[in-house]
């Protein structure tokens, strides 16, 4: 099975990384430049270069765990055009959706790659990048599941806090330093990567599993 405890796996970890993570934040800020909120696109997040994306530690984090994160994506709802709850969903949904695309684009580029090369199936240089392809789906998946979690900071808090009505906001704003204090224990203790590394294999036993079809 893949692994990220390997250092032979640190290559193909980091490529689908920067990929998942650089289309996520760029889905974000597009979508909220698109809804009437310049915040992201003028901090130069609406960016394909992963550079505009890093976060140091965020990214020393997916060189020795199965997770990392990338810069906070600045987001002004007071901006939006038009049902400012509703944009704000749409925008943290953007992400994760992103990232469910890209799983369902490179299962299939897995499978279509030597058509695609024009070689044969069994090659070095098609196996080598199947390899990086199988990361690229699992990594994507695991941002998606993870991010849809109703933890603070991640998405799936955001898109809950959207979908509430007006008159129930004040919970989030009084429990959300508590959901924040969940995440760290999630990201730095034991238990916390013991929990994230059991949803790597999961992710990664599905991925096999689609393969296999």
């Amino acid at each position: 099975m893949l692994s990220y405890y390997h250092l032979e796996t640190l290559l193909p970890r980091l490529f689908a990384f920067l990929i998942a993570m650089t289309l996520h934040d760029a889905a974000h800020a597009g979508a909220a430049w698109l809804l009437g909120d310049r915040t992201a696109r003028d901090s130069k997040r609406l960016s394909l270069n992963p550079l505009a994306h890093l976060d140091a530690l965020g990214l020393a984090m997916i060189i020795f765990g199965p997770y990392g994160w990338s810069k906070r994506l600045p987001v002004d709802e007071s901006r939006f055009k038009k049902r400012p709850r509703l944009s704000h969903t749409l925008v943290y949904l953007a992400g994760p959706f992103t990232n469910l695309l890209l799983v369902l684009f490179f299962w299939w580029l897995y499978f279509f790659l030597p058509d695609l090369v024009g070689g044969a199936t069994e090659s070095t240089t098609v196996e080598l990048w199947r390899v990086y392809l199988q990361y690229c789906v699992i990594v994507n998946l695991m941002i998606c599941l993870i991010h849809m979690m109703p933890l603070y900071p991640l998405d799936g808090w955001h898109i809950l806090k959207g979908l509430v009505p007006a008159r129930k906001q004040g919970w989030f704003a009084r429990n959300q330093r508590y959901a924040l204090i969940l995440v760290i224990v999630l990201l730095i203790t034991p238990v916390g990567q013991w929990a994230l590394g059991h949803i790597y294999p999961f992710a990664a036993q599905f991925v096999m599993n689609l393969f296999s079809l």
